[in-house]
């Protein structure tokens, strides 16, 4: 393609599955501009030499992909310039960056008679934009990693002042365009997880109670049971236990518990048959009685 030939139109679908390339098809994160040149006139299949230099003095590729992100990525809403020097995708942009021909990641609305006249008349961006890279050149830039701050501590910081960290929503608008989205996604991630963590222990542990309870409700009915069964229908109550109404009435201090008759007995208060599988209350050192005859203190 000869240069007279090559617009910033012709960059911009390479400028565009390069950034997503650079950024892991992520949004809102930011790249040094000058990365992009290399990569972008390698899928060209042209050297960053190709077309010369321009007026100014820079190199015609490097002017074009500047333009081609001015043009086509920020003027299409498919990228945004974070600050001097540092482009980002958006939304759009990833969406965008997604298609297989690159001719199809940037809509052709121009034609090319109509992109070298915007070139023209655009003077003044060009010579911002040379002013750009020649300030990029000459000074050395990082590489922006985190849209909000490379530094952890400061990311920390504005984690601490954020009230709502940790309840991210894909439906809110403040989350769409806050710059610790990413770490509130996992921090959500951590609280879920947390909580499931939180559930699983609770319900072990009731799990484990109702087991001890229930442990504890066989060895009582073992015990009863083989008690009851030591008695025999000859069995007689004393009658210092016998109460005034007429019931058996346990002493200050006596065990009893409910049960129900293992075979046939007697009553040890009012001396009538007990069947056997009937409710009986039984009393420690004493013996089984009819519910009836039984009066608990």
């Amino acid at each position: 393609m000869a240069k007279n030939r090559m617009t910033p139109k012709d960059f911009a679908p390479h400028l565009l599955a390069v950034l997503a390339d650079l950024t892991e098809f992520t949004a809102n994160i930011s790249v040094p501009m000058t990365e992009t040149y290399a990569p972008v006139c390698s899928r060209m299949g042209i050297d960053e030499d190709h077309g010369g230099e321009t007026s100014g003095g820079y190199k015609f590729t490097h002017r074009n992909i500047g333009l081609a992100f001015r043009q086509h990525i920020r003027g299409k809403g498919l990228g945004e310039q974070v600050k001097k020097g540092q482009w980002m995708l958006t939304d759009e942009g990833v969406k965008a960056a997604r298609g297989d021909d690159p001719e199809d990641e940037v809509e052709a609305e121009e034609a090319e008679v109509e992109d070298l006249a915007a070139a023209r008349a655009d003077a003044a961006e060009e010579i911002e934009q040379e002013e750009e890279i020649a300030e990029i050149v000459h000074l050395p830039v990082a590489s922006s990693k985190h849209p909000y701050s490379d530094d952890p501590y400061i990311v920390s910081l504005a984690i601490e002042s954020v009230p709502c960290f940790g309840a991210w929503s894909k439906r809110s608008d403040a989350c769409k365009e806050c710059p610790i989205a990413r770490d509130c996604i996992v921090q959500v991630g951590v609280l879920k997880g947390k909580i499931a963590a939180d559930l699983e222990a609770e319900e072990a542990e009731a799990l484990r109670r109702e087991a001890k309870r229930a442990e504890e409700a066989a060895k009582k009915s073992s015990s009863v049971s083989e008690l009851i069964d030591s008695f025999g229908e000859e069995d007689q109550a004393p009658a210092s236990s016998r109460g005034k109404s007429g019931k058996f009435k346990p002493q200050p201090g006596q065990d009893f518990a409910e049960a129900n008759a293992t075979r046939e007995s007697v009553c040890l208060q009012c001396g009538e048959k007990i069947h056997k599988g009937e409710p009986v209350k039984w009393c420690a050192d004493e013996g089984i009685f009819h519910v009836a005859c039984f009066e608990e203190p």
